[in-house]
């Protein structure tokens, strides 16, 4: 029995402005960058580190990277609608692999981050999806078995990683598709 759901929020709570970014770079910077894009967001870079080695691996101001990670990034109200219907019901958690406290200063409101039971950031723990201790921390934190937690991500990997400890996953590719997919897996 479902006790937990968990989501991410980039690529399911809101556009991932980070993949949008490195998918615009050459396909020779996009594995180098992805890496900085994980250790910035692990809270072992500090912004502006970060930013100065985007510099030093793409050429582009610093200021370039800060705006095309920012830009473009629209909240799933439709979905966080669904979530405050599921609240009622199960324990609800936020799992990011983020570098700042962005998400509770400025993307999700007050009545929004109301819905999490708790929020799991990396930078604020030190580790990022996949790494399996992550997984079992926001399981503790939501007072589950990771046996009675769904993650829903729109990254494979993740997915296989939460999968590999004992969760039950969704890849998200849309709000339909992740609705009839959650609804069959409650109701089994």
């Amino acid at each position: 029995m479902m006790g937990a759901i968990i989501f991410d929020c980039f690529g399911v709570l809101a556009v991932d402005p980070a993949q949008a970014f490195v998918g615009c770079l050459p396909a020779s910077q996009q594995a180098a960058a992805n890496t900085l894009v994980r250790v910035f967001d692990t809270g072992h870079l500090s912004r502006s580190e970060f930013r100065q080695a985007m510099h030093d691996l793409t050429g582009q101001r610093p200021h370039y990277a800060d705006n095309r990670l920012v830009s473009g990034l629209h909240k799933n109200t439709g979905l966080l609608a669904y979530i405050a219907d599921l609240k009622p019901r199960y324990k609800i958690g936020l799992l990011s692999n983020i570098g700042t406290n962005w998400v509770r200063e400025k993307f999700l409101t007050a009545a929004e981050l109301a819905l999490f039971d708790t929020c799991v950031f990396s930078f604020e723990v030190g580790l990022a999806k996949p790494d399996e201790r992550v997984y079992h921390l926001i399981a503790d934190r939501l007072d589950q078995p990771p046996g009675s937690c769904v993650l829903i991500d729109d990254s494979e990997r993740n997915c296989q990683g939460a999968a590999d400890m004992g969760m039950q996953t969704i890849v998200y590719h849309s709000d339909a598709q992740l609705r009839h997919e959650l609804q069959t897996l409650l109701a089994a």
